[in-house]
């Protein structure tokens, strides 16, 4: 059956279902295992579409050849899922919602968010699949999401178009909502003394986020595909790939993409979310973006992007309305590769490498950016130059290889201060394969060059591994074999 006709159909099935006893949802509900069906200890039901009890009635998907169609009343904003639920792999068919999937109570007093809220478990190789811009996954500060797929079996959230009848055009974006996570870690837009009330609102309908706690656990993504998502509510009002609000560092992230996002690929707003394994291609906007006091880690990074629209491989932000706000927005990022492209543009800006702004402090390592049409390194603002000036913002052991390498003398002069890093042109060559690290670079000649990393990297956290190389791919371990897509075209 067509997949759009199957959104009615379930939504006339749950109408029935509803009207029989009379309920609303999300008054008293409990949550079912469906990842088996045992129909009362008769024959094994087929139906292992997600559920939940809710006064007296089931809420469940329904099965529609092989995937799980859910009715609108599933989950909305206002109404969403406030018990544990599980979807499970359905081989060759996938899990559709019309209008998203919000878990937990969006709760706009701090002091009042159930700290043990529900869980949305997504197994190995399980699709979902939402119709529109206005669709997206939110999950809610207090719930969780244990999204664990493996490099077999990634876990795909994409586009009902997509897995009906397949994205024909290379460039698609836009055409659902993203993943978004809600915490309680801290932001530099609350009051420092007053944190366990802070209550933020994120962009695009996201919810509500903020509070003291920058160690917050909102789950696990490990091998997760975000694909042809992003939206515009309105200007400067936007849903992108995956948005972590106040995300703190107890939560997993790791082995996850997003591919062709209307907006950012990622987005870091507060909160201390590290990342490892991180792939991002062909986004509209900036690949990966922070702002608000972020304090996380990442290491392993590739940004590739599009030939027809891109903006930054990196926007890296303070606060916008304070750059002396505290914290301070205070990354360590290392092994990144920006991989531009010299057609792109995002209609007002073109496809660039790294820009600092707002405050921002951070060191970066092992950096490898090149092939940018615009400049691939720039630091704006006052109080981002004395950031540098004073050692706070820093980048060591990188090259540079662009036809434009820096936006300004006073950037250049602050990359090339530090001795371990290097500056090359567009005719080097620094990548082999299209993403990966060259073993032997050399430069626009001919001739050897070295670009000693920073191998100690286990001494400025346990979080980051040692490492022999600069970028995020060596020739020795290419961990985007098997489940990425989109970097090697």
């Amino acid at each position: 059956m067509n997949r759009t006709k199957a959104f009615a159909l379930s939504a006339l099935t749950a109408s029935f279902m509803l009207a029989g006893c009379g309920g609303d949802i999300n008054l008293t509900p409990t949550s079912i295992d469906n990842s088996t069906n045992t129909n009362g200890g008769s024959a094994p039901d087929t139906n292992n579409c997600a559920s939940y009890e809710d006064a007296g009635a089931t809420v469940r998907g329904e099965k529609i050849g092989a995937d799980c169609v859910y009715p609108r009343s599933f989950s909305t904003p206002e109404s969403p899922v406030v018990t544990d639920i599980r979807l499970v792999e359905l081989p060759g068919g996938a899990h559709i919602f019309p209008n998203g999937l919000y878990i937990g109570e969006n709760v706009q007093e701090t002091a009042s968010v159930e700290r043990d809220g529900p869980t949305l478990t997504i197994d190995a190789g399980a699709t979902l699949a939402f119709e529109d811009g206005d669709s997206f996954v939110r999950i809610a500060r207090g719930a969780d999401i244990i999204a664990e797929g493996n490099r077999n079996a990634p876990i795909t959230f994409t586009s009902v178009q997509e897995v009906e009848n397949g994205v024909s055009n290379p460039n698609a974006r836009g055409l659902w909502g993203g993943l978004v996570l809600n915490g309680f870690g801290i932001s530099n837009k609350c009051d420092q003394d007053d944190l366990a009330n802070c209550v933020l609102q994120g962009e695009g309908g996201a919810g509500f986020y903020g509070g003291d706690d920058n160690t917050d656990n909102s789950g696990i993504l490990r091998y997760v595909l975000v694909k042809y998502a992003g939206y515009e509510v309105s200007l400067d009002n936007e849903l992108n790939g995956i948005t972590f609000y106040g995300v703190g560092s107890d939560t997993t992230v790791e082995y996850i993409q997003v591919h062709n996002n209307l907006d950012d690929g990622i987005e870091f707003f507060g909160g201390a979310a590290n990342a490892k394994y991180v792939v991002l291609t062909g986004n509209d906007d900036d690949s990966l973006d922070w702002a608000d006091g972020w304090q996380g880690n990442i290491q392993y990074i590739i940004t590739k992007h599009a030939d027809d629209r891109a903006n930054r491989a990196i926007e890296a932000d303070g606060n916008s309305r304070n750059n002396d706000a505290t914290p301070y927005s205070d990354p360590i990022i290392a092994n990144f590769t920006s991989i531009g492209s010299l057609t792109a543009t995002d209609g007002s800006d073109e496809s660039e490498g790294v820009l600092l702004r707002q405050g921002t402090r951070g060191s970066l390592y092992n950096f490898v950016i090149t092939d940018a049409r615009g400049e691939c390194l720039e630091i704006d603002n006052a109080a981002t130059f004395a950031n540098a000036d004073a050692g706070t913002l820093s980048i060591a052991n990188s090259v540079i290889a662009c036809s434009e390498n820096f936006a300004d003398v006073a950037t250049q002069d602050w990359y090339e201060s530090e001795a371990s890093n290097v500056t090359l042109d567009e005719l080097a060559t620094v990548l082999t394969s299209g993403y990966v690290t060259a073993a032997d670079m050399t430069d626009a000649s001919g001739a050897p060059v070295t670009v000693t990393p920073k191998t100690d990297l286990s001494t400025l956290n346990p979080f980051f591994d040692d490492v022999d190389f600069v970028g995020a791919v060596s020739e020795d371990n290419d961990w985007t074999n098997g489940w990425t897509v989109g970097l090697r075209d």
